[in-house]
């Protein structure tokens, strides 16, 4: 069927003309929106500007005098409610009891269980963030749901919330919601959990399940012990270097290298020769923070090691003791008898001492 040229001609232009019509109309809304948008954020500035010369009046008023606080519009609420979340890590003290105070001033926090729960990504994280920094204990059950949000964003301030709060009647919920990441991601979690102080640890100790059962909390355990610094936790440590998962031991390896006592020095030295590289590996960064320069002999034998980790290892053990481990170094690099293995790690370190002036 052929169509005469003038209608062909009728139904390009009215084509073209439409279609311009509907590039037109886009073009419009975007620069409305662009236009709504760039309204907000020169309010948000405004009110940010104001604020600030509000809230310093408001917390650093002289003693004696009584805190006042100009009232913020109801439409204003939900952006002074992200100003103070934004502030209130500025400070400490009684500064950030009195911005707490001021907060509870404003009765939103009685709209906390409903925001909770709002489909909007941005209101749950913004609820789950309103209860951890103003401490808000009362609204902790319902921040837990969350901690299966689909969103991670949202799972990390209510764990954040939780933590914060330092209740331990929510540390469950918490660490097996860290359990439930990939392991390489735990050690970043590390610092949520550490929120809830060095009290965990101890109940951690207390109701975890054998090693034999569930060893991955106890991995955690070895992570958190060595990133607390928490020398209590030391006897647990060196049973669970002796706990024949190599996870686990590797674990509680870099732990003990983190507490550096050398009380622990004898019972780690045998490791250096466990048959899991990743135990030699451990063993060879904890035993130079343990011992010394007593451990030069154990780190010059691993130097020889077949797996590059452990040489490098030895080798970074011994370039971090100073001038008995540099001095151990040169001789292994100058020795022609010492092992090829060992003799290569030794000069990569030392070219590595020297360029960072550690030698």
């Amino acid at each position: 069927m052929h169509l005469p040229p003038a209608m062909v001609l009728r139904i390009l232009v009215w084509g073209t003309v439409i279609l311009g019509s509907l590039v037109s109309g886009l073009i419009l809304l975007g620069a409305g929106i662009q236009l709504r948008r760039d309204r907000q954020n020169r309010h948000r500035i405004a009110r940010y500007q104001a604020w600030e010369a509000d809230l310093a009046a408001y917390l650093f008023s002289g003693e004696g005098t009584p805190r006042t606080f100009p009232r913020v519009a109801k439409e204003d609420r939900q952006l002074f409610q992200k100003f103070l979340t934004r502030y209130h890590a500025t400070l400490a003290g009684k500064e950030a009891e009195a911005l707490r105070e001021l907060y509870l001033d404003l009765g939103v926090h009685r709209s906390l269980p409903r925001r909770l729960k709002q489909r909007q990504t941005a209101v749950r994280a913004q609820a789950a963030q309103e209860v951890g920094i103003f401490r808000l204990g009362e609204y902790l059950e319902a921040v837990v749901p969350l901690l299966d949000d689909p969103v991670p964003y949202v799972t990390h301030l209510a764990a954040q919330a939780l933590t914060l709060n330092g209740d331990l009647r929510f540390a469950q919920p918490v660490v097996d919601w860290v359990l439930r990441e990939e392991r390489y991601q735990r050690e970043r979690l590390l610092r949520v959990l550490e929120g809830f102080g060095p009290d965990l640890l101890p109940w951690l100790e207390a109701h975890l399940d054998p090693p034999e059962a569930a060893p991955e909390p106890w991995i955690l355990f070895a992570l958190l012990a060595g990133s607390h610094r928490h020398r209590a936790s030391a006897p647990r440590l060196l049973e669970l270097i002796a706990h024949p998962d190599v996870d686990i031991q590797a674990s509680a390896l870099k732990a003990l290298a983190a507490l550096a006592d050398p009380l622990t020095y004898a019972r780690v030295e045998p490791l250096a020769r466990h048959e899991a590289w990743a135990v030699r590996a451990q063993a060879a960064k904890a035993l130079g923070l343990i011992g010394g320069p007593d451990a030069i002999p154990a780190l010059i034998a691993l130097t020889s090691d077949p797996i590059y980790e452990v040489r490098r290892n030895a080798a970074q053990g011994m370039a971090d003791l100073g001038h008995a481990g540099t001095s151990a170094l040169t001789w292994l690099a100058e020795d022609p008898t010492a092992d090829r293995f060992a003799r290569d790690i030794a000069k990569e370190r030392l070219e590595w001492a020297d360029e960072r002036g550690h030698q």
